[in-house]
């Protein structure tokens, strides 16, 4: 069972703690980041992913009925979900099923096996609503992608569980996050790969689609802290943005990737590689994680990519 009461501040109490989805970007930092071992549990589709010594780790497909070995915990992390916005896009059906139904499955089996668990489900700031002002957690509901849709019918699912059978769930709202380990899919490693391949090829030129909006983003590590603060201290029923309150533009962060690497190298748009709708200014109130809890970013955005960039050339 975990030991995490040298992390600081973190007042957890004794007992299991399970992180759905634990094979994915996020969920291999979390493990690390709560300090899980003997007796905690990391279920993902298949059980072939590396995690702490002590962690049992079982095979759970969301959203199938919880596995017969999967019993009571005293934490729940629900991090598994399609969480990429372009693949949402190509499998909106999937997307449902996992994003939505997955979430009645890790509730169904709360309510059979632990409903005296704490749950922090890990939505996202693609719930809300288009706005040219900071995104405060009183902001109103509107997505514009079948993600953002199904993680705002994740918490309200999650939401009537709670008052229906008074389970004590809180909702993180995390702003785009990047860092080792994310999938090559998402835009920064795919201009990480595409910068570094370019040493290779010879062409200095690189297509892009639409590099104007404008994102609040995070470094991985700094996300799955926030989760160990709002799991820990955060408010039964409460919702709370993962944020800086600072913007950049996504042709912002690609032409710091390329002075990363060191390479002169020219962006050509390609309206091709338009999103069909695409939200041109996202960027979060931090005030609530900030004031409430204390937590605050601790790796810059430079720092960051420059992390990431470092982990693709490795890999690559």
């Amino acid at each position: 069972m975990s030991d995490i009461s040298h992390l600081g501040n973190i007042n957890l109490e004794p007992g299991p703690i399970l992180v759905t989805g634990a094979a994915g970007f996020v969920g291999c930092h979390l493990m690390k980041e709560l300090g899980m071992g003997e007796g905690d549990i990391a279920v993902d589709i298949t059980t072939d992913f590396e995690a702490p010594e002590g962690v049992s780790k079982i095979g759970w497909n969301l959203p199938s009925q919880p596995p017969e070995e999967l019993g009571f915990v005293r934490y729940i992390i629900h991090l598994a979900a399609m969480s990429s916005v372009s693949k949402s896009l190509k499998e909106i059906h999937k997307a449902y099923e996992i994003n939505l139904m997955g979430t009645i499955s890790v509730l169904e089996y709360m309510v059979s096996k632990c409903p005296g668990a704490k749950m922090l489900l890990a939505s996202s700031s693609e719930v809300y609503k288009s706005t040219d002002d900071l995104i405060s957690e009183k902001c109103e509901i509107g997505p514009r992608n079948p993600y953002g849709t199904t993680k705002a019918a994740a918490e309200i699912a999650a939401f009537q569980f709670a008052r229906n059978y008074k389970l004590d769930i809180v909702i993180a709202r995390a702003f785009p996050h990047l860092g080792p380990g994310q999938s090559g899919d998402f835009a920064f490693p795919s201009f990480c790969r595409r910068i570094i391949n370019t040493r290779q090829s010879g062409n200095n030129i690189i297509r892009v689609g639409n590099l104007s909006p404008v994102r609040d983003y995070l470094y991985v590590t700094d996300v799955a802290r926030a989760y160990r603060y709002i799991l820990s201290r955060g408010q039964s029923g409460s919702v709370y943005n993962i944020c800086t309150g600072i913007g950049n533009s996504i042709g912002d962060m690609v032409r710091m990737l390329i002075d990363i690497s060191g390479m002169d190298i020219k962006l050509e748009t390609d309206p091709d590689l338009f999103r069909p709708v695409d939200v041109e200014f996202q960027v979060g109130d931090p005030s609530r994680l900030r004031s409430l809890l204390g937590w605050k970013p601790e790796v810059d955005r430079i720092e960051g990519l420059r992390k990431l960039f470092s982990w693709w050339e490795a890999k690559l």
